[in-house]
């Protein structure tokens, strides 16, 4: 059932996207081999997740650097989500598009969310890592999963990379849905104020750190983040390699006074092989690593990122485009 709302979700992204550019059709059939070149595409489609949240805005900011390199494109960012931008790159919908790194081998072999596999993307940089967070009331009572049991929790927004995580770890120690009371399917501001009038009693997802939905809760109300057990840990990794050890340190947070052990998967900016020529592909891979003070003044989660990080934390198969970018820097042998 879910696979049909991911198909149904991605399907009215498309409408969207046409939606926001009336030449949206005419644009996709501009970019095709022509003489065994692909061309740019008149409109860019880019995307993201829900507004509000770090990958739209980071998109968005993105676009605006782009139209230096496709002066004669535009670009139009779409909220979508990890999974959704993958199939928004299998089925055309997208050229570029943010995943979690976790999405990348069940794309490529049609596992978890994906009925069938999806091959036409390419990475062209690793930019940061999105640790799982879970986040309760600094007066809460719940210090472990297990303390979960009969609680309101939110995964974020349903079919999101956070709740397909919430769900493997709820199976690692042998609870379920079943075991709460009840799920909330929202954003991080909504759960935000659900929890601080105490009418939520957990938030989980995968978010970069700090966020500031949850540091300004932490300033007002207070919050704990919940570590996970060693063990479901290694359950994640050996799930899914993308599922990456991670210590969100103490102090990342105003008040958090002790260091959490979660996993994090990495935020991979991906493009559709099918779209975007490697002309086109090594000037963006360019644009992303030598604009990265731009993105570091959004968030200090950019604050480790370069070309030689990109290509060390590299996630599935680099666009021959981006390759040829990092090779020429040196940062690639």
């Amino acid at each position: 059932m879910r696979k049909k709302i991911f198909l149904f979700i991605v399907s009215i992204l498309l409408l969207a996207l046409v939606a926001c550019d009336n030449n949206g059709d005419e644009a996709k059939s501009d970019n095709t081999k022509e003489n065994g070149n692909i061309t740019t595409p008149d409109s860019i489609g880019f995307g993201a997740a829900s507004v509000g949240g770090f990958w739209y805005t980071l998109a968005g900011a993105m676009g605006d650097q782009m139209k230096e390199i496709f002066s004669d494109s535009t670009v139009s960012i779409v909220e979508g989500g990890s999974i959704a931008n993958l199939m928004g790159l299998g089925n055309g919908t997208f050229d570029v598009a943010f995943t979690n790194s976790e999405a990348i081998s069940e794309a490529n072999n049609g596992e978890g969310e994906f009925d069938e596999p999806i091959d036409n993307f390419s990475t062209i940089a690793t930019l940061y890592p999105n640790p799982l967070q879970i986040v309760v009331r600094a007066d809460s009572d719940i210090y472990s999963i297990k303390d979960l049991k009969g609680k309101k929790v939110s995964p974020g927004i349903k079919g999101y990379s956070g709740e397909i995580a919430f769900q493997k770890i709820l199976g690692l120690v042998g609870m379920s849905y079943d075991d709460l009371k009840g799920i909330e399917y929202i954003g991080t501001e909504d759960a935000s104020e659900l929890m601080r009038d105490n009418h939520l009693d957990a938030w989980v997802g995968v978010l970069d750190t700090p966020a500031a939905t949850w540091q300004e809760l932490d300033t007002t109300v207070g919050i704990r983040l919940i570590s996970l057990e060693q063990e479901t840990i290694d359950g994640l990794n050996e799930d899914n390699p993308g599922y990456i050890p991670h210590t969100i340190e103490e102090g990342t947070y105003p008040n958090q006074d002790e260091d959490v052990e979660t996993v994090a998967p990495y935020t991979v900016l991906l493009v559709n092989d099918d779209t975007m020529s490697e002309e086109d592909v090594y000037n963006l891979t360019k644009l992303v690593v030598e604009k990265k003070e731009v993105w570091q003044n959004l968030s200090a989660t950019f604050n480790d990122f370069n070309a030689e990080y990109s290509v060390e934390n590299n996630v599935g198969d680099m666009h021959p485009g981006a390759v040829r970018y990092y090779e020429e820097i040196g940062a690639m042998e």
